[in-house]
């Protein structure tokens, strides 16, 4: 079995950058009302008999795929044109309303006022009304995961290559460094 030690450390490393990227993205877009999405994101790495996998995720926000990807609307896909979700394929029933009504509170909006009474809408009002434009028009795709993860790539694939070598060649040496003893008899 070859051990993979080195290749193992740039992975770590590799998986602190995205993170750290990704949690940059967020701040930079504002997408982190609550903080709880950007806190949540983590990543492991998994090396078992010559195989690696790698996983990141937001285990404390399963939300983190439809702010990553968009989600299409009901009417159109013009946010998120490339998402694999779409509203109206779900089973949740008032999940989003309930959603945004809680985003608003986490995320202080200014109350609106109706265009046909002059009054203030209530909360609830307003979280209706931006339910139904997400549920129709859909979520824009942020790709905060996706481009902290490819542009990270970028970066490490030359130091993954060279790690896997080092491991490969530390192999191969441990191998073959016992020494031959051989006599030749005449």
């Amino acid at each position: 079995m070859l051990p993979l030690n080195e290749f193992t450390d740039v992975l770590e490393n590799f998986g602190k950058e995205v993170v750290k990227r990704a949690q940059k993205n967020l701040d930079r877009q504002k997408k982190n009302a609550s903080g709880n999405l950007r806190e949540s994101l983590a990543y492991s790495v998994t090396v078992d008999d010559n195989e690696f996998s790698m996983t990141f995720d937001a285990p404390n926000a399963p939300y983190w795929e439809f702010v990553n990807y968009g989600v299409k609307g009901k009417i159109s896909d013009a946010l998120a044109p490339t998402s694999p979700f779409k509203f109206g394929t779900g089973k949740a029933d008032g999940g989003l309303t309930k959603g945004i009504r809680e985003w608003i509170n986490t995320k202080p909006i200014k109350q609106w006022k109706s265009n046909t009474s002059g009054r203030f809408l209530s909360y609830d009002q307003m979280a209706t009304l931006i339910s139904r434009k997400v549920y129709l028009y859909g979520i824009a795709t942020s790709d905060f995961y996706t481009d902290a993860f490819v542009r990270t790539l970028k970066r490490y694939r030359p130091k993954m290559e060279e790690a896997y070598g080092e491991d490969y060649s530390e192999f191969l040496g441990n191998q073959f460094s016992q020494e031959i003893n051989f006599e030749i008899v005449l």
